[in-house]
C-alpha cells in the first residue's frame, strides 16, 4: 500500500493456537486503500470466505516465492469479475479458485485489490505474507523490505521456574514460581533477587514481547538463546515455519498459565511430543540440580532488527524436600501421550488418539447429574491441558430424547454452566463429536430456527438511492450452516460477514436487476437443520 508502514502484528507472533504467518499492516482504522502486487507474477489462487482470511489473493513470482494479501474489502475490477462469475456459477459467496500461470498475469505495483476487514479480522488492516512456493511455508516478510523502523529492544516481562519431577523444589517448595522482570543497568533482571534455590529437574521459561519504533502494538521476537554456565542449552529461532506444525505453539508456551492468567511464557524446555522444527539446540529438561550446585543462566533474546535483551540469574542447589507421595485421586486417569487411549465407562465413550497430548497427563474423568441439564455432565480433563489432535466423545442419548435425534448435539459446558454447541452425529444410540479441547460435555437440543432481519431499511423499502441491501442473520445455538438469497426467484450474490452477522447484497453485482418492484426471499439454515425463510418486497 502507499501508506507509511505501521505494523500491528509481526511474523512469528504468538497467537491463539498458532504462530502469526505474516505482517499485519494498519490502515488508519479505514478500509479501501489500494493494494499493489509486490512484484511481477501471476494470480495462482483466490479464496473467499466469511471466516479466516476473508477475501484473499495469492500471487506466484519468479524466484520461488508466493505473496498473500488477506482480509481485502474487494478485488480489482478485473479479478473481481472472475470471482463473481464463479460465485454465480456455484451459487455461493464462499469460493476457492486456482489459476494456471498464463491465466491471470499481474505486473509489479498493479492494483490487485483494496484493503478491508473481511473474514476473522479484528479491525481494518492488510495481512501480508511471503511464502516459499514449493512448500507454502511462510517466511518473515522483513527479509524482503527495510522500510519499517525498529530500534526498540525486546521487553522481558518476567520469567518462571518449573518443578518438573515429583521430588523437585524451588525456594524450598514443590511449586512453580513466577518472577516479574525489571530493567536497569542496560539489561533485565528478576525483580527482588537474582539468585534462587532449587532441587531436582527444573524448567525455565521467559515472558517477552517486542515493539516496533513509535508503536504501542505488541509484537513477537525472532530468537531466544538460553546459556547455562556460558554453554548454549536452548535455542529458538523463527524465520519461517510450517503450517502443519503451527499448533505445537500450545506446547512451546505455558498453556495453563496463559489460560489462567493471560501471561504468555515461552518455555525453554521441550516436551516429548513437541515436534516444532524451530529449535536449534533443545533440552528435554533445562537442568537438574542437587545440593551444592551453582548454575548461572543468561537469556539472550533478539528481534528481527537485531535489537537484543539480556536476562541473567543464578540457581543454587538446595536440599531435597521430604515430599510425601500423594495418593492419586480416584477420578484421575493416567494417559500416555504416545499411545491411543480409550474409555468406555460412566456410560460414555472417549477416544484420544496417540500424540494428541504433548506429554503424559493425569486426566480428571467424572460424571455428574445436574438439574438444569437434559443429560448428565461428563468431565474430561480440564481447560488447562492442551490437545493437539481431536478426541472423540460419544454420549448416550436417554430414551426421552430420542424423538429429538435430528435436533440433538453434543454441548460444551462453561464454568458458569452455560452451554455451547459442539455439533455431532447420531449413531448406535449415542451422539458423537470430535473436539480439540478438554472440558465438560453434555447433550443439548436445538429446535430454534435462525433469525432474519432487514438492516436499516429505507422508508417504504425504497432502495432507489441505495447501493446495497443489508440483512442481519443470526442463530442462538448451533450456528448458521447455510443461507441463500433470491430476488424475483433468481439466486443473488449476498456477501456474508460472519463476525457481524451481516448479509450485504450489492446491486451492481446483480446484473439481472432492473429498476422497479422486487421480491427478496432469504432462506437460512442452522447446523441442526432448523430453517427460517422470509420474504421482503422492495423497489429500486
Amino acid at each position: 500500500m502507499k501508506l507509511k508502514p505501521s505494523v500491528s502484528g509481526s511474523f512469528g507472533e504468538l497467537r491463539s493456537n498458532h504462530f502469526h504467518s505474516g505482517l499485519d499492516l494498519t490502515t488508519n482504522r479505514k478500509t479501501g486503500y489500494r493494494v499493489y502486487a509486490s512484484d511481477k507474477g501471476h494470480v495462482s489462487r483466490i479464496k473467499v470466505s466469511p471466516y479466516g482470511y476473508g477475501k484473499a489473493i495469492y500471487i506466484d513470482h519468479a524466484g520461488g516465492y508466493t505473496t498473500v494479501y488477506a482480509h481485502l474489502e474487494r478485488y480489482s475490477d478485473r479479478i473481481d469479475s472472475l470471482v463473481r462469475a464463479e460465485q454465480y456459477k456455484q451459487q455461493s459467496f464462499a469460493v476457492e479458485l486456482f489459476f494456471k500461470p498464463e491465466e491471470v498475469p499481474v505486473e509489479r505495483e498493479e492494483i490487485i485489490g483494496y484493503s478491508g476487514n473481511s473474514g476473522s479480522s479484528g479491525g481494518p488492516h492488510l495481512h501480508y505474507e511471503v511464502r516459499e512456493q514449493a512448500t507454502q511455508k511462510p517466511i518473515n516478510p522483513l527479509f524482503f523490505r527495510d522500510d519499517i523502523a525498529d530500534d526498540v529492544r525486546p521487553q522481558v516481562q518476567g520469567m518462571k521456574l518449573y518443578c518438573l519431577a515429583d521430588d523437585a523444589s524451588i525456594d524450598g517448595q514443590h511449586k512453580d514460581k513466577y518472577i516479574p522482570a525489571v530493567f536497569y543497568e542496560k539489561s533485565f533482571h528478576p525483580k527482588g533477587t537474582k539468585t534462587f534455590t532449587a532441587h531436582g529437574k527444573i524448567g525455565i521459561g521467559v515472558q517477552v514481547l517486542d515493539y516496533f519504533s513509535d508503536s504501542w502494538r505488541k509484537c513477537g521476537i525472532r530468537s531466544i538463546d538460553l546459556f547455562m554456565n556460558d554453554t548454549l542449552v536452548y535455542n529458538f529461532l523463527i524465520d519461517k515455519f510450517s503450517f502443519a506444525e503451527t499448533r505445537y505453539l500450545n506446547s512451546h508456551i505455558d498453556y495453563a498459565e496463559k489460560v489462567r492468567s493471560g501471561k504468555v511464557i515461552q518455555k525453554s524446555f521441550v516436551e516429548p511430543n513437541n515436534r516444532l522444527k524451530l529449535y536449534g539446540k533443545k533440552n528435554t529438561y533445562t537442568t537438574e540440580l542437587k545440593e551444592g550446585d551453582k548454575k548461572n543462566f543468561k537469556y539472550l533474546i533478539e528481534d528481527f532488527a537485531g535489537n537484543q535483551s539480556v536476562l541473567e540469574f543464578s540457581i543454587l542447589g538446595e536440599k531435597a524436600l521430604n515430599i510425601d507421595s500423594q495418593p492419586k485421586e480416584e477420578a484421575l486417569v493416567q494417559v500416555s501421550y504416545n499411545s491411543t487411549f480409550t474409555l468406555d465407562t460412566l456410560g460414555f465413550e472417549l477416544s484420544i488418539p496417540a500424540n494428541a497430548l504433548y506429554t503424559d497427563a493425569n486426566l480428571f474423568i467424572h460424571k455428574e447429574e445436574k438439574q438444569n441439564m437434559i443429560a448428565p455432565v461428563y468431565f474430561i480433563g480440564d481447560r488447562y491441558t492442551p490437545l493437539h489432535r481431536s478426541m472423540k466423545v460419544s454420549i448416550p442419548v436417554p430414551d426421552s430424547l430420542l424423538k429429538y435425534s435430528d435436533k440433538l448435539c453434543v454441548a460444551g459446558v462453561s464454568g458458569s454452566d452455560k452451554i455451547y454447541s459442539l455439533g455431532g452425529k447420531m449413531g448406535n444410540g449415542r451422539m458423537s463429536t470430535e473436539t480439540r479441547s478438554f472440558g465438560k460435555f453434555t447433550l443439548a437440543v436445538d429446535t430454534i430456527a435462525p433469525s432474519i432481519k432487514l438492516r436499516k431499511a429505507p422508508e417504504g423499502n425504497n432502495y432507489s438511492a441505495r447501493k446495497t441491501i443489508e440483512l442481519i442473520i443470526s442463530d442462538s445455538f448451533s450456528g448458521i450452516r447455510s443461507y441463500d438469497c433470491y430476488i424475483n426467484g433468481q439466486w443473488a450474490l449476498f456477501e456474508y460477514d460472519a463476525k457481524n452477522y451481516r448479509l450485504t447484497g450489492s446491486f451492481k453485482h446483480m446484473p439481472f436487476l432492473k429498476k422497479g418492484k422486487h421480491e427478496l426471499t432469504v432462506k437460512v439454515v442452522d447446523n441442526r437443520g432448523n430453517v427460517t425463510t422470509k420474504t421482503y418486497n422492495f423497489s429500486t
